[in-house]
């Protein structure tokens, strides 16, 4: 956990200790709903990738759904495990898959996440948490006077 869960309750304004399983499980919903989202891990974790086919042009490279990337395997037809060199484009991590003896389809295997939080990502996970704690039910959040005619028109049926 990057952010720890003192400065998600300071931002949040909680000043007791009653919250903290809370606050730490809207911090994994946030974390995960980034990852979802934007494809960027936080945490440290591992994830795979399918590869269909053998990428076309010059050099085969395939972008990497998860980043930031530290390190990235794959099976040859060899049962061999391959350490992938990863190589670097404006900011995001590809896989460099000229190895000889891949065969496909194949699944890469990832560890993603650096555990550091650039300034601006960590606010806007801190904003989120508070966010979703406001909207729990404790405070009492007016609806907007268009509500039900936007339920109603999903739902297909007029008012009344």
């Amino acid at each position: 956990m990057p952010i720890t869960t003192s400065s998600l309750k300071d931002s949040a304004r909680v000043y007791h200790t009653g919250d903290d399983a809370h606050i730490a499980l809207l911090y994994d919903a946030v974390v995960r709903e980034l990852e979802e989202r934007t494809g960027w891990c936080l945490d440290v974790v591992t994830r795979t990738q399918y590869v269909p086919e053998q990428p076309y042009g010059v050099a085969k490279l395939v972008r990497l759904e998860r980043q930031p990337v530290t390190a990235c395997t794959c099976v040859d037809k060899n049962a061999n495990t391959v350490n992938l060199t990863l190589v670097e484009i404006n900011g995001l991590k590809y896989a460099d898959l000229d190895e000889p003896d891949l065969e496909y389809p194949l699944t890469l295997t990832m560890t993603c996440g650096s555990g550091t939080v650039h300034p601006l990502l960590g606010m806007a996970i801190r904003a989120r948490v508070t966010q979703l704690n406001a909207a729990r039910g404790d405070d009492t959040v007016p609806l907007r006077s268009d509500y039900w005619d936007n339920v109603c028109a999903m739902m297909g049926k007029g008012i009344g």
